[in-house]
């Protein structure tokens, strides 16, 4: 079934916090409804002023699973809430760049070290 290759974990903040939606595996159209389902609850509920979508362990992504992210972005810009993509990689990246999702994009993390090249 499709768990076998997609996984969708909420940790949602309550409050004052940031909610982060733990995106793993391939997202395509057979994952577009539980996508979208788990962001409108999220958006719902008591996500706090922020929610990011971490994309670093997506391995593929297609039109249907981006449209779900663009429904959650802006069900949470109805809402009040700032709605941003983090860790996309690969062909992820590239995919959400093309289609213009870049000002989505958080910057990528640094982990402080500035001397690796």
């Amino acid at each position: 079934m499709a768990d076998d290759y997609f996984t969708i974990a909420l940790e949602p903040a309550g409050g004052s916090a940031t909610s982060r939606v733990l995106l793993a595996g391939a997202f395509d159209i057979g994952t577009r409804e539980e996508l979208r389902t788990a962001l409108r609850e999220l958006v719902g509920g008591d996500p706090g002023p922020r929610i990011t979508v971490d994309l670093r362990r997506v391995t593929f992504i297609d039109s249907e699973a981006i449209n779900a992210l663009i429904e959650g972005y802006l069900a949470a810009e109805r809402a009040g809430v700032v709605f941003r993509l983090a860790g996309a990689r690969g062909i992820v990246d590239r995919v959400l760049r093309v289609i213009g999702l870049d000002h989505l994009l958080d910057p990528p993390e640094t982990g402080g070290d500035q001397a690796e090249g």
